[in-house]
């Protein structure tokens, strides 16, 4: 019994952190971004300090591929600093690819669109209406690179919250559960 109170506080707990991550993505989506662009920063700074601790480590550089790593290191030390700077700067390198490939996939969509009404097909201008609302969606998101990231972190930020919600009413129900089916043995082993 004891084993199953200390699982449920701890499902309870996980729940409750992850209902708090979920709101912080919620109400600061910039501010979550930006937290994950200073620990990509870390990293690209981890990695290129360890290059050089490589080279060091084998008392200077002796091959080609010493080199490679020299340079390898200060491009990423270098990537670092300037994410440091600016730590939304991969989000929105990620959300303008991410816009030139809806913009790209719409114009490749309308071409195929025209092969299909020359078949008179009647539903073609709702799809029509989709590689519009496609291409448009594309040019906000290269106009506007944090568009899409806020978008996606505050649905994120509500999937975890509702997640939360209703973990806790499972909970809530498999205790209740547990509660009865602990009191009905308890009575059959009464009698």
């Amino acid at each position: 019994m004891n084993a199953l109170k200390a699982i449920k506080w701890n499902s309870i707990v996980n729940t409750l952190i992850f209902f708090a991550l979920g709101l912080l993505l919620l109400i600061f989506p910039i501010e979550s971004l930006s937290i994950g662009g200073y620990l990509i920063a870390s990293i690209f700074m981890l990695v290129g300090l360890g290059s050089f601790i490589r080279i060091i480590q084998n008392k200077g550089i002796e091959t080609s591929a010493d080199i490679f790593y020299i340079l390898f290191g200060i491009a990423l030390i270098a990537a670092s600093i300037y994410i440091f700077i600016d730590p939304t700067l991969i989000i929105r390198l990620i959300n303008v690819f991410v816009g030139i490939i809806l913009i790209l996939y719409s114009i490749m969509n309308f071409m195929n669109l025209l092969k299909y009404r020359k078949n008179k097909t009647t539903s073609w201008w709702i799809y029509f209406s989709f590689i519009i609302i496609i291409f448009i969606l594309g040019i906000l998101v290269i106009i506007n690179p944090l568009f899409l990231a806020k978008i996606m972190t505050r649905l994120e930020g509500a999937t975890l919250c509702i997640n939360s919600i209703i973990t806790l009413i499972l909970a809530r129900r498999i205790n209740k559960y547990l509660t009865e089916t602990t009191t009905i043995v308890t009575d059959i082993v009464k009698e």
